[in-house]
C-alpha cells in the first residue's frame, strides 16, 4: 500500500477504535468520565502515533504540516462527538 493510503488507514483507525471501545466501556460500565478519559488517551496515543510515522515518510513540509492538521482535526472532532455519544448513552441507561 502506498503512504498516501496508510494514511487514511491510520487516520480511520485512530477515530473508529477510541470510539467502539468507548462506546462498550460505557454501556459496560456506565461511567462517562472513565470512559471519555480512558477513550481520550487511546486517541491521543494512537493520533500521536500516526503523526510521527506520517512525518517520518512524507519529504514535502507543505504535505506534512497538512497531514498533522488533519490528524489534529480528526482528534479533537473524536473528543467532542464521542463525548455527546457517551452521554447520551449514559441517559438512555440511567432512565
Amino acid at each position: 500500500m502506498s503512504n498516501a493510503v496508510l494514511y487514511w488507514v491510520f487516520l480511520g483507525a485512530a477515530f473508529v477504535i477510541p470510539f467502539v471501545i468507548g462506546v462498550w466501556l460505557m454501556r459496560k460500565t456506565n461511567r462517562l468520565g472513565f470512559s471519555f478519559w480512558i477513550t481520550t488517551a487511546l486517541n491521543i496515543v494512537m493520533t500521536l502515533a500516526a503523526a510521527f510515522w506520517w512525518k517520518s515518510v512524507t519529504v514535502d513540509p507543505f504535505r506534512m504540516m497538512f497531514g498533522m492538521a488533519f490528524y489534529g482535526v480528526s482528534a479533537v472532532n473524536l473528543m467532542v462527538i464521542e463525548f455527546f455519544a457517551l452521554f447520551s448513552i449514559r441517559k438512555k441507561l440511567n432512565s
